[in-house]
């Protein structure tokens, strides 16, 4: 039976895609709902306007609907990241179509939300780099740790040969025996680094409060804060759901991030921590905040990889770590950062008895 337009017109009101029609002049001649929140249109007048007029600060965008006048459309996803009024960023898939197949006349644009999808790929990468080099560092680091023992046993030997030697060349050699012997240590501890970081530590899961997690960690660093004239501030909700976690995992993971804060501010930083409840994606969820140097966008998606660091005296393993414990409870954890103002990193993690 065929439906009536008002029917057409409910269904596609209930799209949770964004449809928006252009004639053949780039005017708009119908756009659903979902267009106008997605493309950010919110409070203006859409219908009747011109393309160019209306996108004339998305220039990504206005590419895509160019080359679908031209004929070239993309019936396949096209990403496209789009800035919305409040100053956050929004990735789009975006296709096109004709308004008319037969005549090929107008053009149809379909646009939706793939900002969770996105990050979910770009997670699943992650976990699978990060499980990649945890082999290869077990690898290396079993093939370097033999060698290793036996130059240790030699350089033992040697120590002991040097006693019936001369007083003064005994000496100089002893010296540099001390500066070998140190540098085997060094080696050794990166080895052990090795060989932590490409096992997965047993979790001993219990119920656990994310507010308890995160206030034992700002006890912990307080006095450090002092010195450095750092301003703490937490921000904890009340009743928050307990999360299945190991809390001392948990602890580290919170603590690593806090101490990559501290050394990215100079004195009278601000580092802020914030808990909230999102009860549609069944998640508790933490914000750490600082106010350090930020993190420049070339750079921002090698923070978490393993030995990466803009530090001299960084080690760069602090933030993978954080990343792993993260990951291995279920949850998932993003970073924003503007060069200059400061980082934000996001944790969010199942409610207890829930899955991720």
């Amino acid at each position: 039976m065929p439906k009536s337009a008002s029917e057409y017109a409910a269904l596609l009101e209930g799209l949770n895609e964004g449809v928006i029609a252009f004639d053949r002049h780039r005017i708009v001649v119908l756009a659903n709902a979902a267009s106008i929140r997605l493309l950010g249109l919110a409070g203006q007048a859409v219908v009747g306007r011109g393309a160019d007029e209306l996108f004339a600060a998305s220039p990504e965008l206005l590419k895509i609907l160019e080359a679908g006048f031209r004929g070239c459309l993309y019936p396949e996803p096209r990403d496209l990241m789009l800035q919305q009024g409040d100053g956050g960023m929004r990735r789009l898939g975006a296709t096109t179509s004709y308004l008319k197949a037969d005549s090929k006349l107008g053009l149809v644009l379909v646009v939706q939300d793939v900002s969770a999808l996105k990050q979910m790929e770009w997670e699943t990468y992650q976990v699978a780099k990060m499980s990649a080099l945890g082999r290869l560092a077990a690898s290396v680091a079993h093939e370097v740790r033999n060698p290793l023992g036996a130059v240790d046993i030699q350089l033992q030997l040697l120590e002991d040969d040097l006693r019936a030697v001369d007083e003064g060349v005994r000496s100089r050699m002893d010296r540099r025996l001390k500066i070998a012997q140190m540098e085997m240590k060094r080696l050794d501890r990166i080895v052990h680094n090795f060989l932590r970081f490409s096992r997965t530590p047993r979790l001993d899961l219990k119920r656990v409060c994310l507010n308890n997690v995160v206030q034992h960690v700002f006890d912990l660093v307080s006095p450090e804060a002092r010195d450095r004239g750092i301003r703490l501030d937490l921000d904890l909700c009340d009743g928050l759901p307990a999360v299945s976690g190991d809390d001392s995992q948990l602890g580290q993971a919170v603590l690593n991030i806090t101490v990559n804060a501290f050394q990215a501010m100079e004195s009278d930083g601000q580092l802020c921590a914030r808990t909230w409840l999102d009860s549609d994606a069944g998640h508790v969820c933490l914000s750490i905040s600082d106010t350090g140097c930020g993190i420049p966008d070339e750079e921002i998606d090698r923070i978490f990889e393993y030995y990466y660091t803009t530090r001299d005296e960084g080690t760069g393993l602090g933030l993978s770590i954080a990343q792993q414990i993260i990951y291995q409870h279920r949850g998932h954890i993003e970073v924003e950062s503007e060069t200059g103002k400061g980082t934000v990193f996001r944790i969010h993690m199942p409610i207890a008895g829930q899955t991720g």
